[in-house]
């Protein structure tokens, strides 16, 4: 009898046990810790003169149109700390299996103790990091969302979730030996087809198609919109009209994960900018990870 129960719970546990994680790639690892990094540096010298340590010379910001992100920032003025607080930390994100670009997101808080309203403001942001010539990762976008409480993540930092990766070997209608420039293309085309299937079937149908399981879609107010049907739902509620305009896209050399901008209007509104994380699959399909409106200026 005992024997026979001891086999149950070996059974049992080898049945029901959760999965070994794997190992999150050296790159992506490297990566969260450079944006840790970052935000300790805001802490010491301030938002500006940390944005402006770790962006890249290319870095670009959104009016709605792309502009140098550093041009923005020096015609700011530099405050410390304990004037104008920023503090964010990365939860989820990726990179490519190349390693030289990926993304990153995660909660921030602001406070503008300079104005005397010392209330916390939430933000969502998401970063676009590339790595630089000289081996340093250095942000290349970065796009908040604000929000009416704190982002909601999971516990610690997770990679985001992506069944059936795509391999330049693997992939079926992709040549083994694409470069980047060839993956860059075909990402700009997918971006260029879901802005198509946008206007002639409505935002809802449209990202149902392109949305990997699990995709993050931000949007100011709301957070994080991660489940299809609550996506569904908010796109049919809030997205009639929607119109967007490809303006560029880059993949990284492995071509398995790249990101895309251009412009959107909602009901010929003044027009934002939009942002989409992308990854491959296996057969070679772009698929939607992110997407995120930046409200118009």
């Amino acid at each position: 009898m005992v024997t026979r129960i001891l086999l149950a719970l070996v059974a049992f546990r080898m049945v029901f046990a959760p999965a070994a994680q794997e190992p999150l790639p050296a790159a992506l690892l490297e990566m969260a810790e450079t944006e840790r990094e970052f935000a300790a540096a805001a802490r010491v010298s301030g938002i500006r003169d940390a944005f402006l340590t770790f962006f890249s010379d290319a870095a670009i910001a959104f009016e709605p149109g792309p502009t140098s992100a550093k041009d923005q920032l020096r015609r700011q003025k530099p405050q410390p700390f304990s004037a104008r607080e920023l503090v964010w930390e990365p939860r989820t994100g990726d990179v490519a299996a190349s390693g030289e670009l990926g993304w990153l997101t995660g909660p921030g808080t602001f406070v503008d103790h300079a104005s005397g309203d010392h209330t916390p403001r939430h933000t969502n942001y998401l970063s676009v990091w590339r790595k630089e010539p000289d081996g340093r990762w250095r942000v290349l976008i970065d796009v908040g969302t604000s929000l009416d409480a704190p982002a909601a993540f999971a516990p610690g930092f997770t990679r985001f979730a992506f069944d059936r990766r795509y391999h330049a070997q693997e992939g079926r209608g992709a040549r083994a030996s694409e470069d980047k420039a060839a993956a860059g293309k075909s990402l700009e085309t997918a971006d260029r087809a879901l802005n198509a299937r946008i206007a002639a079937a409505g935002a809802a149908a449209a990202y149902r198609e392109a949305l990997a399981p699990g995709a993050r879609v931000h949007r100011r107010g709301v957070g994080a919109l991660t489940d299809a049907g609550e996506i569904r739902r908010w796109l049919d509620e809030h997205a009639k009209g929607l119109t967007a305009r490809t303006g560029a896209a880059e993949s990284a050399i492995a071509g398995d994960l790249g990101y895309s901008y251009g412009t959107y209007e909602i009901a010929a509104s003044t027009p934002g900018a939009y942002l989409r994380i992308w990854t491959r699959d296996a057969d070679g399909r772009w698929r939607v990870v992110a997407d995120v409106l930046a409200p118009p200026r």
